[in-house]
């Protein structure tokens, strides 16, 4: 049976109904869902682009692999000189290129 049982009839303008269908895409819900999310007071947040997620998916590889070094240094009390190399270009490069892609929006 159909949760919702109340049809709800609003008029809009052509921008108005543009702008809902625009918003409803970014944040990745159907016009009906974010209608009903601002009635409720939810705040809403647009979806990450693939480049947000690339860059969340470079940090979690970079996370992992300080973890797995960190996990190595305290059960022999040493780190290698080339795990820690690898670690620090990893980040320079991260860092680099996300610099390079937020300077080039200005």
């Amino acid at each position: 049976m159909r949760e919702r049982t109340i049809k709800q009839q609003i008029w809009l303008n052509q921008q108005e109904k543009n702008l809902l269908k625009e918003k409803a895409k970014k944040v990745g819900l159907t016009e009906s869902e974010s209608l009903r999310s601002c009635i409720k007071g939810y705040k809403i947040k647009e979806q990450p682009t693939e480049e947000i997620k690339s860059f969340q998916r470079d940090i979690t590889g970079i996370a992992n692999n300080i973890n797995q070094i960190a996990h190595i240094a305290n059960s022999s009390r040493y780190i290698s000189k080339n795990d820690l190399d690898y670690v620090q270009n990893k980040v320079i490069d991260f860092i680099m290129k996300f610099e390079k892609r937020i300077y080039s929006r200005e």
